[in-house]
């Protein structure tokens, strides 16, 4: 395995932060957004329901011009706020941590109060001139799937890196033990595959093949057990 295959192995964005340290970085494609979205979308109807509720409740209690006024004011709380909380306070809307997302600062760190509310309130620019087109043009013009609300808030969607536990990194495998490598390997090529056995729970069953197929010469195989063999190295090499 040449250093081209162990560049391929690696899909995630290096951000060195002031302090010299360095994070890798996942961002989010617009289609996965766009389920988040949606997802989000559901539970502020459902939660407009409810206050439609607690409005005639309130309108039997203090008044209808009462309720009205107070119903108002939180369903522009909430159709503005909504998002802003959850980002600020969780790191993710319910929508985003339900598809495994995160929203951060492109340096890494956590979003703030100011760049979530920018980066919301522009969602209209975004929704021009219907549907989200230009934030989805802007999305794809960019490198870290940027909306203009992003750019603007100098923010990003990533997916949020999972917490692993030894014998959890392959859901449906077997494979228990660890494999050394059958050949040496370059101090690039042994990152490359521990750096592929950290990230196998953020990726697809079909995504994990498609990766480790740029092993084949080193795992003799390709498919799901390509997949096994590969991971067991990588936990060797985590090990040794």
């Amino acid at each position: 395995m040449n250093d081209t295959a162990a560049e391929k192995l690696d899909t995630m964005q290096r951000i060195e932060l002031a302090s010299g340290a360095e994070v890798e970085l996942h961002p989010a494609g617009p289609l996965v957004r766009a389920g988040a979205w949606i997802i989000d979308g559901l539970w502020i109807i459902l939660l407009s329901v409810i206050l439609l509720l607690v409005r005639l409740l309130l309108s039997l209690a203090i008044g209808a011009e009462a309720g009205a006024g107070a119903h108002l004011v939180v369903l522009f709380l909430l159709t503005w706020f909504y998002r802003v909380f959850f980002e600020v306070r969780r790191g993710a809307t319910p929508g985003q941590k339900a598809k495994g997302l995160r929203v951060v600062m492109t340096s890494g760190a956590p979003i703030t109060w100011p760049a979530s509310l920018l980066r919301n309130v522009l969602r209209v620019a975004d929704w021009l001139p219907f549907a989200y087109l230009t934030g989805l043009i802007s999305c794809l013009m960019t490198r870290r799937f940027q909306r203009l609300g992003d750019l603007v808030a100098d923010t990003m969607v990533v997916y949020a890196t999972p917490a692993l536990s030894p014998g959890s990194l392959i859901p449906d495998g077997s494979w228990e033990g660890a494999l050394p490598p059958p050949v040496p390997l370059s101090r690039e090529e042994r990152a490359a595959i521990v750096h592929y056995s950290e990230r196998l729970p953020m990726w697809s069953a079909s995504r994990r093949e498609e990766l480790a197929a740029h092993a084949r010469e080193l795992t003799g195989t390709d498919g799901r057990e390509g997949v096994l063999r590969l991971n067991a190295m990588g936990r060797w090499l985590r090990e040794s």
